[in-house]
């Protein structure tokens, strides 16, 4: 029996779709939270003294709390929107898979996220990839994620490789 596909019509729809820009308002509790879970130490990701006599307007985020960003509106939502692992039905495309897998990721970071501000978080498929592995069909999905400030400044742009089986 021959396996279907995985870069099919539906596949390349659902990956040239418009995503939503969800919004994202960061409080000095989220950053500390953050910090906390991560074993940060340094003060300005606690402290708004400490922040501004850094040069920050507040207290700052360490550098991977973007991640917070991007999981947050997806993964805070009703479980009818839910895959059954808890993973958002809107991040992946409409193939049956096995596995999922993190492929590469390149990231730039512009400048700190402050306390306070709203972040845009803009989302794109850049390409999707069909490739034959050892184990079988692979679908290579490259996302694109930006996250600007109110100014529509990039502070932080990743690009990251998922990969189905």
């Amino acid at each position: 029996m021959t396996a279907q596909p995985m870069l099919t019509d539906e596949v390349r729809a659902w990956a040239a779709q418009a995503f939503p820009i969800r919004h994202v308002t960061v409080s000095e509790r989220d950053i500390a939270r953050f910090a906390y879970a991560t074993g940060e130490t340094d003060p300005v990701y606690f402290d708004a003294a400490a922040a501004r006599a850094a040069g920050y307007p507040n207290v700052i985020a360490p550098p991977m709390f973007y991640v917070v960003l991007r999981a947050e509106p997806a993964y805070l939502g009703p479980r009818s929107h839910l895959n059954v692992d808890g993973s958002p039905r809107e991040e992946l495309p409409p193939v049956p898979f096995t596995s999922a897998m993190a492929g590469e990721t390149r990231l730039d970071i512009n400048r700190p996220i402050v306390a306070g501000e709203t972040i845009a978080c803009h989302k794109r498929v850049r390409d999707v990839v069909a490739k034959q592995g050892r184990s079988g069909q692979l679908l290579l999905l490259q996302f694109e994620y930006r996250y600007a400030d109110s100014a529509d400044d990039t502070v932080v742009l990743e690009q990251f490789t998922r990969i189905l089986r």
